[in-house]
């Protein structure tokens, strides 16, 4: 049987729920006049809905923004290795070696190693001491003339975007606002709800109809910010493509003569 996407889980567990919440308040409270008192209730229905979906509608762009920053932030990552691999062309052959095989190590290791833990909201700490490697490769290396002295500041700065990058994506870990704030979320859709309730009429499948339209609703928008706060769990979580992309390119550096040539074997 095919997995179920979490935000249709979501969706349909919040129409459960305000569903059953709709059949408790037809059976124990007494409908309202709706003549006597819908000039108040819609005020106040317009004002609570107007401010809840202003609530949903900046988080769901802040999560958005935040997940779309990651995912830039992982290929820049993934792209400042490989171009630290690329830069070791112009390097005596003792440390570009030891530097490209630094290298495909980091990308090996961040993606059987470091994206299985980040789903579990862990860090690799190997990723760690590889990358703190090739930071002191970089840091040891003395230029000897002005080409390898470019070379090496090209180098410094992508070493600083690796960092940079990791350091970004292992804090969104530990990011407390979705705890902080979904509380507040599920309150809100709660008051939205209470007063679909009290709109009483004798149509009650009518009625309990466009509740769970309004539930799909609350339930959607909150699965969104939910799934997007999530970024490296889940049905959306954000895939290494980048790395993997790495390490099809240096497998290929090991094999094709004509690339060997060009920035010279990896192996020892």
């Amino acid at each position: 049987m095919p997995n179920v996407p979490s935000i249709f889980v979501l969706t349909a567990l919040a129409a459960l729920i305000a569903v059953g919440g709709f059949l408790v308040v037809n059976r124990v409270i007494k409908p309202i006049d709706l003549e006597e008192h819908q000039g108040f209730l819609d005020a106040m229905l317009n004002i609570v809905g107007t401010l809840v979906s202003i609530l949903l509608g900046l988080l769901v762009a802040a999560a958005l923004a935040q997940y779309q920053s990651l995912e830039q932030s992982v290929d820049l990552e993934a792209a400042s290795v490989a171009q630290i691999f690329r830069l070791t062309a112009g390097l005596p052959d003792d440390i570009q070696k030891r530097i490209r095989h630094l290298c495909i190590e980091y990308c090996d290791l961040v993606i059987n190693d470091e994206w299985p833990a980040m789903a579990h909201g862990r860090v690799s700490e190997k990723v760690f001491l590889t990358s703190a490697q090739i930071v002191a490769e970089v840091a040891r290396f003395h230029p000897s003339n002005d080409g390898e002295s470019n070379i090496h500041s090209a180098l410094i700065t992508a070493v600083q975007q690796v960092g940079d990058a990791r350091r970004q994506r292992i804090l969104s870990l530990n990011s407390p606002w979705i705890r902080h704030l979904m509380p507040m979320l599920l309150i809100c859709a709660s008051i939205v709800l209470t007063f679909a309730y009290l709109y009483v009429r004798k149509g009650a499948i009518l009625h309990g109809v466009l509740i769970c339209f309004v539930a799909v609703a609350l339930g959607g928008n909150l699965g969104l910010v939910f799934l997007l706060s999530s970024p490296f769990s889940g049905d959306w979580k954000i895939q290494p493509r980048g790395f993997e992309l790495n390490r099809q390119m240096l497998q290929r550096f090991q094999t094709v003569p004509e690339f060997q040539k060009i920035l010279g074997p990896l192996n020892d």
